[in-house]
């Protein structure tokens, strides 16, 4: 996905590729959850209450491979060229026709996450034509990051009053679909890159303007579905995770401290 003065490009293996992470990532619920709940309830260091979850192999060894799969469409001339994982349905546009709430709420997110990287990519496009973009690069993807956040993260009370929606669910599934797309957004990164260069600066100052900040309740379910896509992300760059948090929201601030 790029954008120059006049328009946005993508293919359809951009949407897949959403989709597949998206499926892939929404089930780090499951594998990291458990230990979570343990760390933070008991004041343990999470990588102790990763060990003693005995359950957890047999559900990281699966989502890892989803994972793998979804990093090999980045490279793949097309779709057809990776193996889909069997239990994640393929892209479609009939969210009622899953027949299933978790595949719908993966659906949710998946939405949310490629709206922001629209709106990202629509930033470009407006600095381009306005000959106003930021001196550098780098800047200049923190800029259209933070454009997308505010964009999704405003006027929310209208929307929620006009459709008939919770104002807090509303808000809550908004900052879950940024995670989704921050999540998203690190895959894409090449893992040379992820420390900064002339065109892209360090991923953790990204995922930091996008993730970071959020005054969502302590127990929003935004603060465990973040924490535990995080620790999904710690565990594949195999960083240490010897942290002590007493809530989800303290989890998710001390992993974003420590993925930098």
């Amino acid at each position: 996905m790029n954008a120059n003065g006049k328009r946005i490009q993508f293919d359809t293996k951009t949407i897949d590729l959403f989709w597949l992470l998206g499926f892939s990532s929404w089930r780090a619920i499951e594998v990291y959850a458990p230990a979570l709940v343990v760390a933070t309830s008991n004041g343990l260091p999470l990588d102790q209450a990763l060990s003693v979850d005995e359950e957890r192999g047999q559900y990281e060894f699966d989502y890892k491979q989803r994972i793998a799969a979804a990093q090999s469409l980045i490279t793949a001339e097309q779709t057809s060229d990776v193996s889909w994982p069997v239990d994640i349905p393929l892209p479609s546009a009939d969210r009622d026709g899953l027949g299933n709430i978790q595949h719908m709420a993966a659906f949710d997110l998946v939405a949310l996450a490629l709206a922001f990287a629209l709106l990202h990519e629509f930033q470009h496009v407006m600095f381009c034509a306005d000959k106003r973009a930021p001196s550098t690069r780098p800047e200049e993807e923190i800029a259209c990051d933070t454009y997308a956040r505010t964009f999704m993260t405003s006027e929310l009370a209208a929307y929620a009053k006009v459709h008939g929606h919770d104002f807090a669910q509303v808000q809550n599934k908004r900052a879950m679909g940024i995670t989704l797309a921050a999540v998203i957004v690190h895959a894409m990164t090449p893992p040379h890159a992820r420390w900064g260069n002339s065109e892209y600066p360090p991923i953790t100052e990204r995922l930091t303007a996008m993730i970071r900040g959020y005054t969502l309740p302590a127990d929003s379910s935004f603060w465990a579905f973040t924490a535990c896509v995080l620790i999904a992300l710690m565990r594949q760059e195999n960083l240490p995770l010897d942290i002590v948090a007493y809530s989800n929201k303290e989890m998710v601030e001390m992993l974003l401290d420590r993925l930098g």
